[in-house]
């Protein structure tokens, strides 16, 4: 169906694929994997035919099509439900068809192509995606544009899945779901009827949904049968195979040249000497292989002495507005304990973190923190609120400033920014770098207690290994909030769930979780349905304010990142320091100060906007 041969691909005249070759067949399900930045996106955009290939050659089968997600956020006035439809563009074509008044051989061919293909079932098939994403049934036939940002992604995803193609590609497909919508994704896509080509950076995902694996590294795609847990230990062996000749190569060779060290110079001896350089150059190197594609030493350690009582909630609730997410929660941290929150998509784990932090404070009830506890908070918008100026070094260096370069460099590498990456100002970098730096800030701190809200998103499968088992191994108490299952199974020894008003200890694991998901889809179904009337009367002028709200806000923030992106660019030219005094540069900086303030004021407030905005969905 698919076939790459010979791929070449530059980026900025360096090879970034080299000599690729990648087959995809019917019904083959590949899980495109590798790390960050190898060119697992890039080969998609060429697949698509996006950008064009520097040599070799892509080409699809004759009359095979290909389904992709849009990766820009959906901006339609169209109804969800007929914003997915228009994923089916034969469907669509078929519609148009039928909608003309001449009865002629090409209108009942299309009937008897639109009866084939099920059309009439066709709101019911987008309805259900839909639901299966997570969007309720009262909120399908509102306008795109009134969805935030998150939900109008799962709108992009959906769009793809209604589109019957013979070749689906997807690129991080649970980015923007939670764990209920992953779980739902992973029953449809094995039972999708096309072939598969997916990027993730989540082994149980991939594990659910592969067949093979197509592995790219240094250029190149090496393809392994099986899943993920498969591709391990199959590249494990290969792996070890390759050094052991490696080491047996490297035996040889040196015999070879002490012989021909030790009798090149003796007549007696020249003739065979000269047949072993010969043997030398005509050896194939066997080059050393290495277990991982990038090794990080991440560790996060714990402070010596701990508190046994870290922080006590009591009949704690909170409420946007007149919205209560939770009420009467009682809950006692203590040193070591693991604890991981699920829960449906806006129903307050997030919420119930930046209440444990200190960002929010409890509507009613008390919560009690101890005194002079470090406690180590990561969340995605904190990756915003790095400066975008410093590099990760200064970073590193306002926070222990006492401390040697070379200390805090080496402790930069153990989170994958050695190098030019320390040197780089954070505006350069990706969202995996800098979750990364997040994470070392983080580290460095020895926190007594980890809150982590989705510290995986944007990671690589070598650098969730590594905070996997940087978490098992730490010391201190965690509170998780993650949509990859791996990483919960490893860390959490509790699960609380929050849902219904309610944050409480779970009483089984997370296959009992799964279950717990599928028995509640029908009743929320049904109250849906019951509830959807004095819903939509009591939410719609709330909603509307909030998007005016949210409007505006993101004018402004607009108009500010433009401002300090343009001082950024000044103060990055060393013609502004010829051209302008010392105190027209100090209030550069000092503008630029205050405007970063006033960034992350505005993004701080934005999220807010659109965390009330998905609650309302």
């Amino acid at each position: 169906m698919l076939n790459i041969q010979n791929l070449i691909y530059l980026q900025g005249g360096v090879p970034l694929l080299q000599q690729v070759n990648l087959q995809a067949y019917a019904n083959q399900r590949i899980g495109l994997v590798g790390k960050n930045g190898c060119g697992k996106s890039t080969l998609f955009r060429l697949i698509r035919g996006e950008i064009k290939p520097d040599g070799g050659e892509i080409s699809m089968q004759a009359g095979k099509t290909i389904a992709f997600v849009e990766q820009e956020i959906a901006n339609s006035p169209q109804p969800a439900l007929e914003f997915v439809l228009d994923g089916d563009v034969e469907l669509r074509r078929l519609e148009k068809t039928l909608a003309q008044e001449n009865h002629d051989a090409a209108w009942f061919d299309a009937q008897h192509r639109y009866e084939a293909i099920d059309g009439y079932a066709a709101k019911a098939r987008a309805a259900q995606l839909l639901n299966g994403l997570g969007f309720a049934n009262d909120t399908l036939e509102r306008p795109v544009t009134s969805f935030s940002g998150g939900w109008r992604m799962r709108l992009n995803l959906a769009r793809a899945l209604m589109h019957r193609a013979d070749l689906l590609l997807l690129d991080e497909p649970t980015n923007h779901l939670d764990l209920e919508a992953i779980l739902w994704l992973e029953q449809y896509l094995a039972r999708y009827p096309g072939s598969l080509i997916l990027v993730s950076h989540d082994r149980e995902f991939l594990n659910a949904c592969v067949n093979r694996i197509a592995h790219v590294h240094d250029g190149v795609i090496d393809s392994y049968a099986g899943d993920y847990d498969d591709f391990e230990r199959t590249r494990a062996e290969k792996i070890t195979q390759q050094n052991q000749a490696f080491q047996q190569q490297q035996a040889k060779i040196a015999h070879l040249e002490d012989f021909v060290r030790r009798f090149s110079a003796k007549a007696t001896k020249a003739k065979q000497a000269q047949s072993r350089v010969k043997a030398l150059e005509r050896l194939t190197r066997i080059a050393p292989a290495h277990v991982a594609d990038g090794h990080f030493d991440l560790e996060i350690e714990a402070p010596e002495r701990s508190p046994d009582l870290l922080l006590r909630a009591d009949e704690m609730s909170f409420a946007y507005g007149e919205k209560t997410l939770f009420q009467n929660v009682s809950l006692t941290l203590r040193a070591g304990a693991r604890i991981a929150l699920l829960g449906p998509n806006g129903a307050g784990k997030s919420t119930l973190i930046k209440l444990l932090v200190g960002e929010l404070q409890p509507t009613s009830g008390k919560l009690e923190i101890t005194p002079d506890i470090r406690i180590g908070y990561f969340a995605q918008h904190q990756l915003e609120n790095l400066d975008s100026a410093a590099t990760p070094l200064q970073h590193m260096e306002r926070l222990a400033p006492k401390e040697t370069t070379l200390t805090l460099r080496t402790f930069l590498g153990r989170f994958g920014l050695a190098g030019n990456s320390e040197d780089r100002p954070v505006a350069s970098f990706s969202g995996g770098e800098k979750s990364r730096l997040a994470l070392a800030l983080l580290a460095w701190q020895k926190p007594h207690l980890l809150l982590l809200d989705e510290p995986t998103n944007h990671l690589d499968l070598d650098m969730r290994d590594a905070l996997t088992l940087a978490l098992e191994e730490y010391a201190g108490a965690v509170v998780l909030v993650s949509h990859d299952r791996s990483l919960i199974r490893a860390v959490a020894d509790e699960l609380w769930l929050v849902a219904d008003g309610e944050a409480k200890l779970f009483d089984g694991d997370l296959e009992d979780y799964k279950s717990w998901i599928e028995a509640r889809r029908p009743r929320e179904a049904a109250a849906a349905q019951t509830e959807k009337p004095r819903a939509e009367t009591a939410a719609r002028p709330k909603k509307k304010a909030l998007l005016s709200k949210q409007s505006k806000l993101e004018a402004e923030l607009e108009k500010t990142q433009a401002e300090l992106a343009e001082i950024n660019r000044q103060l990055a030219d060393p013609a502004t320091y010829a051209s302008q005094s010392g105190d027209e540069i100090g209030n550069l900086n000092a503008r630029r100060e205050s405007l970063e303030t006033r960034e992350a004021e505005l993004e701080e407030s934005w999220l807010e906007l659109e965390m009330a905005l998905e609650e309302a969905v």
